[in-house]
């Protein structure tokens, strides 16, 4: 439990629609990219949720790229919920989850680096992970011109 009485915990399967609405308001601004509920299904053993008094109040992803690259992805906090920590709380959770699953390094590409960065993160390159270019870069809008900042931890 967080100082706020959130509760982090593994994503659950019927969980996927209540998180796809989640991003989706992050989504249409242009802050991250859109998941169906189907792909979030597909990926819910990857899914860490924030749950105050039953509701889902934020969430956050990893990818496995393998040789131990893992990225930090989804991440949101319900707009009523954010300020209070919960992102920070997220990404140490996602960091703790990748290192059970035996990451070397952990990425994001985010707008917010220096949430990152308090947290031992370090300001790298995007082209340091062409997996994820050839991946969901690819399909962003926002490809030409993305104003994102890859961060990197090693764990």
């Amino acid at each position: 439990m967080t100082d706020d009485g959130a509760v982090l915990r593994p994503a659950r399967l019927q969980e996927a629609g209540d998180i796809a609405r989640l991003l989706l308001a992050y989504a249409a601004q242009d802050l991250l990219l859109p998941r169906s509920e189907e792909e979030i299904r597909e990926q819910i053993a990857h899914f860490l949720v924030a749950e105050v008094s039953a509701q889902i109040v934020g969430c956050v992803s990893l990818r496995d790229y393998g040789n131990g690259l893992w990225e930090i992805r989804s991440l949101a906090v319900r707009q009523d919920a954010a300020g209070h920590g919960l992102g920070t709380q997220l990404i140490r959770a996602a960091v703790a989850l990748a290192r059970v699953r035996t990451a070397e390094r952990v990425f994001a590409l985010t707008l917010r680096p220096h949430l990152f960065t308090r947290l031992g993160f370090a300001v790298v390159e995007k082209e340091m992970f062409p997996e994820k270019v050839w991946t969901d870069c690819e399909r962003c809008k926002k490809r030409e011109f993305c104003d994102e900042t890859a961060v990197l931890l090693g764990v």
